[in-house]
């Protein structure tokens, strides 16, 4: 479908809803689970997940991520505390724990790759928001090369 080009001045969307910023839809205190499995497919383990995210900053370029794993697979407690930078769709952030680096695809579907310290893995992070208060995380975990496990996080937006 093409746009007439005399009506390049007037078209309108209306005003940007706050979900279209760019990593609002994460601003929020979420409750999870996390699902461990083998390369195989087989279930390994569950653990809780405590995530709360909001923007550091008025201009909404700077957001902090708090992510507290009650047992991370083969790891255990573990808390995550990292700032991201936002420059339009993608985000870099780093901490001593990990380094971070993500897109926004569409306002629900997010991508993020993880060099975590903690598991000596890259982490391919997929996020589909399903609805507003509702999202799920497709991890999949690389160590040497190699495929080390798959996670799947379902949280619920508490607050």
């Amino acid at each position: 479908m093409e746009t007439l080009n005399e009506h390049r001045d007037v078209k309108s969307y209306g005003p940007l809803d706050s979900w279209m910023q760019p990593y609002q839809c994460f601003m929020a205190r979420w409750e999870g689970l996390c699902k461990t499995f083998s390369p195989q497919g087989e279930f390994l383990d569950g653990s809780a997940v405590h995530m709360d995210c909001y923007w550091i900053n008025q201009e909404k370029t700077v957001w902090h991520l708090h992510e507290h794993f009650t047992n991370l697979y083969e790891i255990g407690e573990t808390v995550y505390h990292t700032d991201l930078h936002v420059d339009a769709k993608t985000v870099k952030g780093e901490s001593d724990l990990v380094k971070i680096e993500g897109s926004m695809l569409t306002p629900y579907n997010y991508t993020f790759t993880i060099w975590s310290g903690v598991s000596n893995t890259i982490v391919y992070n997929n996020h589909y928001f399903i609805d507003a208060n509702n999202r799920r995380i497709m991890t999949h975990k690389i160590r040497d090369g190699k495929t080390h496990i798959y996670q799947i996080q379902d949280f619920v937006r508490v607050g």
